[in-house]
């Protein structure tokens, strides 16, 4: 039996206070939404202790139910969809 994979790849960029338990409670929702982590990157400016994470996942569910909750945790700045970066691996997968 063939079933056609319609997992769509996101890139989220979140901004939040450089905080430990941030980084644990964004990973806790994105597993408890369903959401497969695919990579990640988390760089922090010293200056005004702000984190920025870059979240890859994907799923066949619309990735608004996940930005919401993350926006919802304590210590978030912003979340917002790199919509450039999810054309791109689009793209990839369509060429390979």
């Amino acid at each position: 039996m063939n079933t056609t994979n319609t997992m769509n790849n996101y890139s989220l960029i979140i901004m939040t206070d450089d905080k430990q338990v941030v980084l644990e409670r964004i990973l806790q929702v994105t597993r408890y939404r369903g959401y497969l982590i695919n990579g990640m990157t988390a760089k922090v400016n010293t200056g005004n202790n702000i984190a920025t994470i870059e979240l890859f996942v994907s799923s066949d569910r619309p990735i608004s139910l996940l930005t919401d909750q993350i926006n919802k945790l304590v210590d978030i700045k912003s979340v917002r969809v790199d919509n450039n970066a999810s054309m791109l691996s689009t793209a990839k997968e369509c060429s390979a």
